[in-house]
């Protein structure tokens, strides 16, 4: 995974399908929760930058991806951070869809607009 720091407040991911995607959301997760665990423990809080998961060469997704997903974004909204996902291809698009998840994530349709609509929103 290639993590583009775009700005301060706006990091870039860039994921691959499995089992790249699995390790790469793990560690993703466990940055978001050093900022939590910070925070609980009363030290200074981490820079806990949005988040932009571009999904364009992901091709596949299982239920353990899925649970990641969720665990993601859950990590991340209780640090501080949100989170956007982009560049969903039709596959991808109908396993959001059949498990509702459509429902749940911030959805761009591509990095740049998912850029925009994240710097609106501040």
């Amino acid at each position: 995974m290639s993590i583009n720091e775009w700005s301060d407040d706006i990091h870039i991911a860039e994921l691959q399908d499995d089992p790249s995607f699995s390790e790469d959301l793990t560690n993703l997760t466990l940055r978001y929760q050093a900022t939590i665990d910070a925070v609980k423990a009363g030290r200074d809080r981490p820079e806990t930058p949005n988040l932009v998961l571009d999904l364009r060469h992901v091709h596949f997704l299982n239920s353990t991806n899925i649970a990641q997903l969720l665990r993601l974004r859950k990590v991340a909204m209780t640090a501080g951070a949100r989170v956007r996902v982009c560049s969903v291809s039709d596959r991808i698009w109908g396993v959001l869809l059949a498990t509702d998840l459509d429902r749940i994530f911030d959805f761009s349709e591509d990095v740049t607009t998912a850029l925009a609509a994240l710097q609106m929103q501040v």
